[in-house]
């Protein structure tokens, strides 16, 4: 089965800049795209001649195969359900940042659905521009999830296909031990990027930034480093359930519009 791209389409700026960086994935992985426009209203007209003109647009310049779907219904449950079929092994979705963030993507809440979309899932803001010299740095966060694996597996497959350098990113917070899942958890990355012969750096900083998450501290070292993308788990980890979602929405609409590859726990049925 051809391994393929989702990407949810709406024909807005968000989207288009979305499926700029997923032409470049599926180049570069040799991979095919969908596109998934969903109306919400029996009203509203489906898109068909300006999708057809777009995917063959894609297919002719790029050399990227690429097709649509259209489908009536609830976006959460159109998303998510067609995310959950075997051929598709990513998506991109376009995101309008913090003006729009609690009711605007595609008129939903985007952090509300990459915690429910069982392929990794990478946020591209409206506006973003994709680097001329492509994706180099990878920030990686680690975390005490227990799904984490499913975050290497992802970092790692974007690390070897642009070839970039992916930093392994945790924060010693005072009177805070790290747990053992955390420490397993850094273990297996960096197993994993040696095995797969990624480049990276191991940094570990001292907590400067006095808040209760980590996000401003992360964006403020992804500024330092000029980090192209950052990955971060969508789901919370029990210790940090009653602020997660605030710092992942830091995250997710950071003030650089840098891409966020968002990981659930989720599995495919």
């Amino acid at each position: 089965m051809e391994k393929t791209i989702l990407v949810p389409y709406d024909l807005t700026d968000a989207a288009r800049r979305a499926l700029d960086v997923a032409v470049e994935i599926a180049k570069k992985g040799g991979l095919k795209i969908t596109l998934l426009n969903v109306q919400t209203s029996e009203k509203l007209t489906p898109p068909d001649d300006e999708l057809q003109k777009l995917t063959s647009t894609i297919s002719g310049n790029s050399g990227v195969k690429c097709d649509y779907i259209i489908r009536r219904g609830n976006l959460f449950t159109e998303i998510e359900e067609e995310s959950g079929k075997p051929k598709y092994n990513f998506m991109v979705a376009g995101s309008h940042g913090y003006k729009g963030f609690k009711d605007k993507f595609l008129g939903m809440d985007i952090l509300k659905l990459v915690k429910n979309i069982p392929v990794p899932v990478l946020t591209v803001q409206e506006g973003y521009q994709l680097p001329h010299n492509g994706i180099r740095t990878i920030l990686l966060p680690a975390s005490s999830h227990e799904a984490f694996g499913k975050k290497i597996e992802a970092t790692v497959y974007l690390g070897h296909l642009f070839d970039a350098t992916i930093h392994v990113y945790t924060v010693e917070k005072p009177g805070f031990d790290w747990s053992e899942q955390l420490k397993e958890n850094i273990v297996k990355t960096l197993t994993s990027l040696e095995a797969n012969k990624i480049k990276y750096e191991r940094v570990n900083e001292q907590q400067t930034v006095y808040s209760p998450g980590y996000a401003r501290q992360i964006l403020d070292y992804a500024g330092r480093i000029s980090a192209d993308i950052i990955a971060v788990m969508s789901v919370a980890t029990d210790e940090y359930y009653y602020i997660a979602d605030s710092d992942k929405e830091r995250l997710l609409t950071n003030d650089s519009k840098t891409p966020v590859l968002c990981v659930s726990d989720k599995k495919k049925i």
